[in-house]
């Protein structure tokens, strides 16, 4: 039985991703509008050891006798970068496989210098950042009232200085919240003075934590893509719809139900990925 990793994950952005869960649910420092795997009971104030290591390591291992995925990414219950054992299974993935790693983070503790320490040999990052404004940053993002949106602007800083992998800076849209053009043009602004492979326009794709969220339309992305090649920030994407697997992955079912555990999938994202009955008659 799997207890920390879960999937592949058919992932929109990542192709096969094979999830690490180093939290125990739902440990965030964060509570925001969106996130996909529910609201958070109460706000994690510090960094913890979750996971028995090594029973995290043998997992990895015994997933990938059978599968490679494209990425090992740490993702999951909350937010990954609260689990004090990141650096060390980052390092063990590395030095024992040949698989790239991926982290899905929210940017806020990138201005611990021990995380941003730990977090160098990924091969790719994927921070968030919604809003330089702290009115729409605490809408969205709902931290702590003492958790300013500069402080997780000081962490993508540092973290240009001193990372030299692919960083996704992830922006997700909602409507009416940060997609104005004031709001685009002071984004751009601080966009200006950090290093990143590429800025992705993010959306509701299942079920968010609250129910008024919605996913914003695609004349609504182009609009802030359009608004951000106006001020200057030209390597931006939307993040498109999931794009189906030609060699479908067969799997345990128990990694499967952890990965559905988290959060919801359609049908027909698991069909683009995993063999089912009905395309192995094709």
């Amino acid at each position: 039985m799997y207890k920390h990793v879960f999937g592949p994950v058919p992932s929109r952005r990542l192709g096969i991703s094979l999830g690490v869960d180093l939290v125990k649910p739902k440990s965030c420092n964060m509570n925001c509008v969106f996130c996909e795997c529910g609201a958070t009971p109460k706000l994690a104030e510090k960094r913890e050891s979750f996971k028995d290591i090594r029973e995290v390591e043998n997992e990895i291992r015994s997933v990938l006798k059978d599968v490679k995925p494209d990425y090992i990414t740490f993702s999951g219950n909350g937010e990954p970068t609260l689990s004090k054992d990141l650096g060390k299974i980052i390092n063990w993935i590395k030095d024992n496989t040949d698989v790239k790693v991926c982290l899905i983070t929210n940017s806020l503790l990138l201005n611990d210098d021990e995380v941003i320490k730990e977090v160098q040999r990924a091969d790719l990052i994927i921070p968030t950042l919604n809003s330089v404004d702290d009115e729409i940053f605490h809408k969205i993002n709902r931290p702590s009232n003492n958790i300013h949106i500069s402080m997780l602007m000081s962490g993508l800083k540092k973290l240009s200085v001193v990372y030299n992998g692919k960083v996704y800076l992830e922006t997700f849209i909602i409507e009416g919240l940060n997609d104005g053009e004031d709001h685009i043009k002071r984004m751009a602004a601080f966009l200006k003075t950090i290093k990143f492979t590429k800025l992705q326009l993010n959306s509701l794709a299942r079920r968010g934590a609250e129910n008024w969220v919605k996913p914003a339309s695609i004349e609504a992305l182009n609009n802030v893509k359009r608004l951000f090649a106006e001020n200057g920030i030209e390597n931006v994407e939307i993040v498109k719809e999931l794009s189906e697997r030609k060699e479908k992955i067969e799997m345990e079912e128990d990694l499967i139900e952890n990965m559905k555990s988290i959060r919801e999938y359609s049908e027909e994202e698991m069909k683009k990925i995993f063999k089912t009955k009905d395309n192995e008659k094709h």
